[in-house]
């Protein structure tokens, strides 16, 4: 019988810690670094869809996310104040039939209690530099440990956009970024509207979306200035529990495999939050690589996974455009909003499975 075998893991956010845990369940116990000191206390990811809930459901955490989280049981969209279109989650053919609710911080705090339940520590305060290969084996470079030659057999890149582990192996990052800044609020709302669904509103100027967190702090997220202003104007508005600015990114790695090394989560991708699809991509990217490792067809990975993370990234800038797009087409679509309601019955519903992991 030939030795297991020796992975490491960089990046210890949702896409690495499932790693871990899919590697763990599959006869490995992988080795996992992490330049930050802990988990952040602060979530852009806040959706856990039905497919990462059925990826889950076989190691027990998806028992602990439901029982953490809230269900979203839909989403309406507004031309501002004007209510055009609900998109009932609750109609899926899932056993899930809901978006889940859970700030990437407490998804993290569940995942990382299952990796120590393996006997798996995240060695946190160690951020990698580089990886020397010598015959089939790989060692590494800790800035804070110096170089580690543990003849790793694979390297796991879940070190985010700015991934190392990928500029080191000089796989190509297509895609392009947005100039145009967006606003991120998490706030103390007390609204007239469903607090367990979602909301998008549209202006000709562009458009936000707001989910509640829990209890009566919502997040609120759009691409206008000072978006605080277009939210209905009989909200009372409390506390901001924080804020934020940042550009989108719409990106695709050229391939997620060099030798072997492979990319996962935001190493591998990136893309707007309006799909909710970013972490859920990550965790699917996990499972299925890992998979793939014990099964000696990592080849496999990028053949299987390209196509779909392309198409996916592609509809997502799509939905963008439409929500906040700067173009004449995106403000016109968003002004004639009203008018289309005729084609929703039809689009909706694939809209629908395609936010919520289900065009599998």
């Amino acid at each position: 019988m030939s030795r297991p075998k020796e992975i490491v893991i960089i990046g210890a956010g949702p896409s690495g810690l499932s790693m871990a845990i899919f590697l763990h369940e599959l006869g490995y116990n992988p080795r996992i670094f992490d330049k930050k000191d802990k988990i952040s206390d602060y979530s852009k990811a806040l959706g856990v869809n039905p497919r990462t809930l059925e990826i889950m459901q076989p190691f027990g955490i998806t028992n602990k996310f439901l029982a953490n989280g809230r269900k979203m049981s839909a989403v309406n969209l507004c031309k501002a104040d004007k209510h055009i279109y609900k998109n009932d989650f609750t109609k899926v053919n899932s056993q899930y039939p809901f978006m889940l609710i859970q700030p990437q911080k407490e998804s993290e705090e569940i995942l990382l209690e299952e990796v120590r339940s393996r006997n798996i520590e995240i060695e946190y305060n160690s951020e990698f530099v580089k990886f020397n290969k010598s015959e089939s084996k790989y060692s590494i470079t800790m800035k804070d440990k110096g170089l580690l030659e543990n003849n790793f057999d694979h390297i796991i890149g879940a070190d985010g956009g700015g991934s190392k582990v990928r500029k080191q192996t000089g796989i190509e990052y297509r895609g392009y970024r947005y100039n145009e800044e967006w606003e991120l609020y998490d706030i103390e709302l007390d609204l007239d509207v469903n607090p367990d669904e979602g909301h998008i509103r549209l202006f000709p100027e562009g458009g936000m979306i707001m989910i509640r967190l829990k209890e009566n702090i919502w997040r609120i997220a759009g691409n206008m200035l000072s978006i605080l202003d277009y939210i209905p104007k009989s909200a009372t508005t409390g506390k901001v529990h924080w804020e934020s600015k940042f550009r989108i990114n719409h990106k695709v790695a050229k391939k997620l495999t060099y030798d072997n090394i492979v990319l996962i989560g935001d190493a591998a991708h990136l893309h707007s939050p309006v799909g909710a699809r970013g972490m859920n991509l990550g965790i699917e990217d996990a499972y299925i690589s890992s998979k793939l490792i014990a099964e000696n067809k990592l080849s496999d990975y990028s053949r299987i996974r390209i196509p779909y993370l392309n198409k996916t990234v592609n509809r997502i800038n799509n939905i963008t455009m439409g929500m906040a797009g700067d173009s004449r087409m995106s403000r016109m679509f968003r002004n004639q909003i009203g008018n289309l309601s005729f084609i929703f019955p039809i689009v909706m519903p694939r809209v629908r499975d395609f936010v919520l992991g289900l065009d599998k």
